[in-house]
């Protein structure tokens, strides 16, 4: 009887045990990701202009001698991304895409509403993806202070995905982002003169991480 017992005992450790094992092999509906790389691109500010806050004067753009607040060039920073989501099917995952993005010696802080997906619904050792974002990116750290305002942002992206097993893997991607800002600076103190420019940041990006 003893021994019937302990068989039994034995045999609803062990189902306990696999069902345990089940619960914890089976993969989640959230994914996260997180990357870093770099992002490349030229700077082109716009022409300034400027107009009055003081009385009825009319001042013309061009009646001092502005230049340009950021000179033209080529320009490579550095950009970390964080994506949360929930897998609806392989081939549509939708969350949000978090992170901060360099641009010369300025950083603004993304904030997005993104999807992602297998691009074709098939999760294999090698999976590719894509990536949609768009969003707002508050200014961050910058030598501008209050002056510079963040903007507009979206980005498309392809990648490829290496999966190691129990929903993690490593990401390689590259694509593309386009980020709008704004900076008022104050030219002349007296009459309260200020310059505009308009910013649009178009970036390629490169990077690499973890997804789990």
């Amino acid at each position: 009887m003893k021994i019937f017992t302990h068989l039994f005992l034995f045999f609803g450790l062990s189902v306990s045990f696999a069902h345990a094992q089940t619960e914890q092999t089976k993969p989640s509906r959230w994914r996260t990701t997180v990357q870093m790389g770099i992002q490349a691109g030229r700077v082109r500010p716009d022409q300034p202009t400027a107009y009055p806050y003081y009385g009825d004067y009319i001042y013309l753009p061009n009646y001092y001698n502005y230049s340009s607040i950021r000179p033209a060039g080529n320009r490579i920073g550095l950009t970390i991304h964080t994506f949360i989501g929930y897998t609806l099917r392989p081939q549509l995952i939708t969350g949000l895409a978090l992170g901060v993005d360099y641009y010369n010696n300025s950083a603004f802080l993304p904030i997005a509403a993104a999807i992602q997906g297998d691009l074709f619904g098939r999760t294999k050792r090698l999976t590719p993806f894509y990536s949609l974002e768009s969003g707002y990116a508050i200014a961050g750290p910058n030598p501008h202070d209050n002056e510079l305002k963040g903007g507009w942002l979206w980005s498309p992206g392809l990648g490829l995905r290496i999966n190691k097993g129990n929903g993690t893997g490593f990401l390689i991607s590259a694509g593309y982002k386009h980020q709008e800002a704004r900076q008022v600076a104050s030219v002349d103190g007296v009459q309260v003169l200020s310059q505009i420019e308009n910013r649009s940041y178009n970036r390629l990006f490169f990077r690499m991480g973890f997804s789990f």
